[in-house]
């Protein structure tokens, strides 16, 4: 049943490319050759942004003619009449994951958002995948900070790789995955670290981790989700604002980072702990040892939330990170610099 349908959006994709002004962009992604086909110019404007950093032409490091070891292929409603054929789902089988479907035949897998008008879809036999979506250019600030993340999560597993949804800090030698829930600190202690450039940062949200043969960080957004009561003590990511979300509570915005901070970013560094943030508003920051199930708790759901159909595997691979690595919490200074010089202080001691 998959093969059949990932061969009729192959087909649906080839027909928007052909009418559709295509753009390519190639990618390194913790060593894998990626090539990224945009069909239209909405679909890469929504995508492309987030991933600038990655840009790179993998023939420098491969041979010349080498293909590209991953393919993703996305493209939109703009093109008239090209969709994808529909899918083979029931109306039952869209009450689970948020009204999202979700199939897998062991190569390959499937997931269709109705209620937001997605598709993703990838063979991990040809490496080929899939997204398409009804108007690009309404994808939410969260789709365009993190694109297509779940065609990067089937295809990057195979390497060892899992989402994480964390920020992380830290320098080439090592660094700290900062774990919690909107308005935990997180990001604005990430954040800080791009302005002082004490730590170098990593990610804002959501990053790449595997475990072997040591636990490591990948840079995989170079985006940023920015509260706007924050933006009066970290002003000078008020001019990247690409994007606001005011529907919400959280009243976020989003910043692209990359090129304007490469100097203080990182794309990977070894993990070594896992930290988490509490707003406390202290004189100075408090770093103390974080029980295990704190930390799973934390991290295991709100990891899956974005990952529909992938519970058991990122449950597991949570748990085996949580107790493989240290764990602590971090009571936060009201000084954003205060915690960068704390956790600085952590890593020292780590090492």
């Amino acid at each position: 049943m998959l093969a059949a349908y990932l061969l009729g959006c192959a087909a649906a994709f080839d027909r928007a490319a052909r009418e559709s002004a295509l753009q390519t962009q190639r990618l390194h992604i913790a060593g894998v050759a990626v090539q990224l086909r945009c069909a239209g110019a909405a679909v890469a404007e929504a995508t492309l942004p987030a991933l600038a950093h990655l840009a790179v032409d993998w023939r420098t490091w491969r041979p010349a003619d080498a293909a590209p070891e991953l393919t993703l292929n996305l493209w939109d409603g703009a093109a008239p009449g090209i969709k994808p054929p529909p899918p083979p789902f029931t109306l039952e089988d869209y009450r689970r994951y948020g009204q999202r479907a979700v199939a897998h035949d062991g190569v390959r897998s499937l997931m269709v958002a109705p209620t937001s008008g997605q598709l993703f879809a990838y063979d991990r036999a040809s490496h080929q995948g899939y997204f398409w979506v009804e108007d690009a250019s309404q994808l939410t600030i969260y789709e365009r900070a993190a694109p297509v993340q779940t065609l990067f999560h089937w295809a990057l597993a195979e390497a060892g790789w899992q989402i994480v949804h964390a920020a992380a800090v830290g320098n080439a030698s090592g660094g700290v995955l900062l774990i919690g829930s909107t308005g935990a600190g997180k990001s604005t202690t990430a954040l800080s670290c791009l302005a002082q450039g004490e730590l170098h940062f990593l990610s804002d949200d959501k990053c790449l981790v595997r475990l072997e043969p040591e636990p490591q960080a990948y840079a995989l957004f170079s985006s940023a989700k920015i509260k706007g009561d924050m933006l009066s003590r970290l002003p000078h990511f008020r001019s990247l604002l690409a994007g606001w979300d005011d529907n919400y509570k959280a009243e976020k915005g989003l910043v692209f980072l990359h090129p304007t901070y490469a100097a203080t970013m990182v794309t990977s560094f070894p993990v070594k702990a896992l930290l988490l943030p509490q707003v406390a508003h202290r004189a100075e920051a408090a770093i103390h040892a974080a029980a295990p199930g704190d930390v799973f708790r934390q991290l295991g759901p709100s990891t899956v939330i974005w990952l529909p159909g992938a519970e058991a595997e990122n449950y597991r691979f949570t748990a085996a990170m949580v107790r493989r690595l240290p764990r602590y919490r971090i009571e936060l200074a009201e000084d954003p610099q205060v915690n960068v010089d704390a956790i600085r202080r952590l890593l020292e001691a780590l090492e």
